[in-house]
């Protein structure tokens, strides 16, 4: 998160954790989860008017854009989930 981009955004709360226990705290205390569903950004050719990326895995109409996610996959398998 070294980039300009990210100056001032703050990811979560600050700790003052001094240790391992406190540390452990925190992080029960604030990590979380999140939701990324699968095959919600559709790839297809570079000449179709459908799906919303290039085989290259650029945005369809805009320059040095690529989603680099799961978002790209066709489905999920139980290895990819975690379980």
């Amino acid at each position: 998160m070294a980039a300009r981009t990210w100056d001032g955004f703050v990811l979560a709360p600050p700790t003052n954790a001094t240790t391992d226990d406190e540390l452990d705290v925190y992080i029960n205390q604030n990590a979380a989860t999140e939701n990324h569903p699968v095959g919600t950004a559709a790839m297809s050719s570079k000449r179709a008017d459908y799906g919303v990326l290039d085989p290259d895995l650029t945005v369809k109409g805009l320059t040095g854009l690529r989603v680099v996610d799961a978002s790209i996959f066709v489905r999920a398998s139980l290895d990819f989930l975690g379980f």
